[in-house]
């Protein structure tokens, strides 16, 4: 059973919001079940027109001087501000967080193309993406091949949203924003599904291979397998 009109509900959630008796000043500044504001009145005049609408006294703006206060029902109140608390965060989410994907310079074609994918649903969902191909060490040397990659991802997203470019310290990296007026349907298209051009895991690291298997067959009379049969 429902605690009477009027009186404190002590099993209600802790929200901070003061209700009926918890609301302790002698006045306030009251808008009635209508929405209408009816000015500075007392406030046990307040809690007696609530009684009467068998509704709550709800503190709505404790700060201001004297604090405002609506009659509502207080379930109805607080699914409003539920309401109103998600969609904020919604609107900070998509408005302001960024996504981050990071890629580095020997990703492998099918690894690149989910994180394609993944920066295309987030870029759907209104959020910004970052992209970083991330270089270390004697990485360094081979940017260039991170740089290939960084324009293969410029190509695929460019449909998704307008790119920037960054400076990142010992990265190649760029920022993707969501279209104003979101994306058109015929814009849409999965990244690629050939293999990215002269890719290191592709290209490089197979020409280094032939290059040794070659310097070896030299070194031992033409005959490759030679020297592995020394090393067993």
């Amino acid at each position: 059973m429902l605690p009477p009109r009027g009186r404190p509900q002590p099993n209600r959630p802790k929200d901070g919001v003061r209700i009926n008796q918890e609301i302790k000043v002698p006045q306030i500044r009251l808008i009635d079940a209508r929405g209408v504001q009816v000015g500075v009145v007392d406030t046990q005049k307040a809690l007696q027109i609530a009684k009467d609408s068998e509704l709550d006294l709800v503190e709505v703006s404790p700060n201001a001087a004297p604090p405002v206060c609506r009659i509502i029902d207080y379930g109805k109140f607080r699914f409003e501000q539920a309401k109103k608390q998600k969609a904020a965060k919604a609107h900070q989410q998509s408005t302001g967080q960024i996504k981050e994907i990071k890629l580095h310079f020997q990703t492998a074609t099918n690894d690149y193309r989910y994180r394609m994918v993944q920066a295309q649903e987030f870029l759907e969902k209104g959020f910004k993406v970052k992209i970083l191909v991330q270089f270390k060490g004697r990485e360094l040397s081979r940017m260039e091949f991170g740089h290939r990659l960084i324009d293969q991802a410029r190509i695929d997203l460019s449909p998704y949203g307008d790119i920037e470019e960054l400076k990142v310290e010992r990265c190649f990296a760029i920022a993707v924003s969501p279209r104003k007026g979101g994306i058109k349907k015929k814009e849409t298209q999965k990244p690629t599904n050939e293999p990215i051009k002269d890719n290191p895991v592709n290209e490089q690291a197979k020409h280094e291979t032939e290059q040794k298997a070659a310097g070896e067959a030299s070194n031992n009379g033409g005959n490759p397998d030679s020297q592995r049969g020394q090393n067993a």
